[in-house]
């Protein structure tokens, strides 16, 4: 297949992955542990959009102590093609500096944007959709975002009202975008849920960078200013200099939504939605759920005996140690080489919690 070099796919690699902890560690956060049939999450997105889109289109966008997970796990992608971020600065910042670096290489090229910790179990359908939605933002030099139905009332996750359908692809609808709203209470997302016109807002989403660019020129001057900034050091050969680093460092610490997306209205976006099989493998409770078959199975990806007990998840890190479980039920249960989780499924959320006091109480060699 020939692959359209005018495409670009910007993989965010970012985040801490905190609630995943003892597996999920700052200097190899969850993105990059074998969490799902010995892959990670990131390594079974770049082998599915190789296929569609091939390596040379893939761009990485990751902090320098990534680096070294990126080239292990996803070889065939060129060194050169990894955005290096100089820290971490939420996705205002990450998504901005990848923006203008793939403009100032390629010249207001459609970017594909999408996250590297998301499970995707439909894999034709995701790569159908990533495709039809880049034909539509090159052709109407609009955002393009993916959304799904939801599955049950999050309150962590952000919702697209869409409006009338503008085009049916197969099973694929092309939809125009209302409004985005962000982490509802119980009783919204109750019902979004039971409304046909509400998708899970995902964050994927497909972009010319001027396009793109324009709207942080807009909503975000003073990051736009910088980023051009960025952009001449780029062009001159100083894309790893401390001048870079500095003027980074200066970007304002928030998230595109609220910066930017948020401030869009109908006539900007559209959105596709799909059947994807998606998840957002944040939690255990969440990765326990997506392994089983049943609600009630117990799960387990090491050695393990368990008596009496349902709904638990063992997850063994160190092939040497045998788990045992005798009469419980509802547990995720993390052994890793140095140190243990036991943590009830429904509280699963807060092991962000336990982190924060690890930093609290200066074990910071366990996080």
């Amino acid at each position: 297949m020939t692959k359209d070099q005018s495409i670009k796919i910007a993989i965010f690699c970012g985040g801490s992955g905190s609630r995943m902890w003892p597996a999920s560690r700052s200097d190899k956060p969850k993105q990059f542990q074998p969490l799902i049939g010995g892959k990670s999450t990131f390594e079974k997105l770049v082998a599915s959009l190789e296929k569609e889109f091939g390596s040379v289109n893939i761009f990485p966008v990751a902090r320098r102590e990534f680096v070294g997970h990126i080239v292990s796990q996803a070889p065939h992608i060129p060194l050169e093609n990894i955005i290096i971020e100089p820290e971490g600065r939420d996705t205002m910042a990450a998504i901005g500096f990848a923006a203008m670096m793939l403009d100032t290489k390629f010249n207001n090229p459609t970017v594909i944007s999408l996250w590297s910790d998301h499970l995707i179990k439909n894999e034709k359908n995701f790569l159908k959709s990533l495709r039809k939605a880049a034909e539509v933002s090159a052709k109407t030099a609009k955002i393009v975002e993916l959304g799904v139905r939801a599955t049950f009332p999050s309150t962590q996750l952000g919702y697209i009202k869409t409006g009338k359908m503008i085009e049916k692809i197969e099973d694929l609808g092309l939809f125009e975008f209302i409004a985005q709203i962000e982490k509802p209470s119980l009783e919204k997302a109750q019902e979004f849920l039971e409304s046909w016109e509400y998708l899970w807002h995902l964050g994927y989403s497909v972009w010319s960078t001027k396009t793109l660019l324009s709207y942080y020129e807009e909503f975000a001057p003073a990051t736009y200013k910088t980023l051009l900034k960025i952009s001449e050091l780029v062009k001159n050969g100083d894309s790893s200099s401390k001048a870079v680093k500095d003027l980074f460092a200066t970007i304002e610490k928030t998230s595109i939504d609220l910066a930017i997306l948020e401030k869009l209205g109908p006539t900007e976006r559209l959105v596709i939605s799909a059947d994807l099989g998606w998840s957002d493998v944040g939690t255990w409770d969440v990765l326990k759920d997506e392994l089983g078959e049943l609600p009630e199975d117990n799960v387990s990806t090491g050695k393990s005996i368990t008596v009496e007990s349902s709904d638990n998840l063992l997850f063994s890190t160190n092939g040497n140690k045998m788990l045992v479980a005798v009469g419980v039920k509802g547990l995720i249960i993390v052994d890793t080489q140095d140190a243990l989780l036991v943590v009830a499924k429904d509280a699963s959320g807060k092991v962000k919690d336990a982190v924060i006091k690890l930093k609290e109480e200066g074990h910071e060699d366990y996080l």
